[in-house]
């Protein structure tokens, strides 16, 4: 089955759920629970803070990353914050490759915290009690795949100054899983050539292991091995394109996990090998 076929079926079913009751919206209540958790046990006014969305899946079953690689979907959330509140975007952590059959899906298994940077405001009154709601929606997926939603609520006190909450160890781990920027001292270029892309990475030291998660979809053939070549300045990736690419590809985004909580987000210019020769 092609990954559009996969997408379709699933859009599909996403809209059957959109009509069923809230009473039947809870199929995945005995294979994956989520709550909303703070990194602080209070908010400061004007400061920066971080809220998680924390997901407890039981054995075999999956949520996904950002690019959900050959089918499902990310999670998504839609905040409803009293006025001056700004949430920022998931910061993703590096993902698991997840092979089921012929397929390859890029997600997380067991548990995992998707942290949202929130912003308080200024003017907010130390000693006021803070409600912060978020409408969740997501797919958890084992042999098949259900659809979720659920809404989140947290209730924080505003303060002076910030305590760290039980949550807190929870994001520091969090963190070492998200991608960094680059190094500047690293370089990163991509080659085009037939139906493969070569990912050349120059750190200034031989990488022995890595593997890379693209950020788009339709780009790479995710269930296709990923052909390692290390040198003594980095690393080599050979690529397949994927059989659903509709046009060239001039930039090639993702992530390169090069060992266990150490990831970079890579961003390299594509050149077709034709022109190199």
């Amino acid at each position: 089955m092609k990954r559009f076929t996969i997408v379709r079926w699933l859009v599909l079913v996403l809209a059957c759920f959109e009509t069923l009751p809230a009473a039947a919206q809870t199929p995945t209540a005995s294979v994956s629970k989520v709550a909303l958790v703070s990194e602080q046990d209070a908010v400061v006014p004007g400061k920066q803070f971080w809220l998680g969305l924390k997901f407890d899946l039981d054995p075999g079953w999956h949520i996904y990353w950002v690019n959900a690689g050959d089918s499902g979907e990310p999670p998504k959330v839609e905040w409803q914050m009293p006025k001056g509140f700004r949430a920022g975007d998931i910061q993703w952590p590096y993902p698991e490759r997840l092979k089921s059959s012929s397929f390859v899906d890029y997600g997380y298994q067991d548990h995992v915290l998707l942290m949202v940077p929130v912003h308080a405001p200024l003017d907010l009154k130390v000693g006021e009690s803070v409600s912060l709601e978020g409408h969740l929606r997501w797919v958890v997926c084992r042999e098949v795949c259900i659809p979720a939603r659920q809404d989140l609520t947290l209730v924080l006190p505003s303060a002076q100054h910030e305590t760290a909450s039980g949550s807190h160890n929870l994001f520091e781990v969090t963190r070492k899983r998200l991608p960094k920027p680059m190094p500047s001292n690293w370089g990163a270029t991509a080659v085009s050539d037939k139906d493969q892309l070569e990912l050349t990475i120059n750190a200034g030291h031989r990488i022995s292991q890595s593997t890379f998660f693209p950020l788009l979809p339709q780009q790479v053939e995710n269930a296709a091995p990923q052909q390692l070549s290390s040198f003594p300045r980095g690393v080599r990736i050979r690529l397949r394109k994927s059989d659903q690419l509709l046009k060239p590809i001039v930039e090639l985004k993702g992530v390169l996990v090069v060992a266990p909580d150490e990831a970079y987000v890579i961003d390299a210019t594509v050149r077709n090998a034709g022109h190199l020769r």
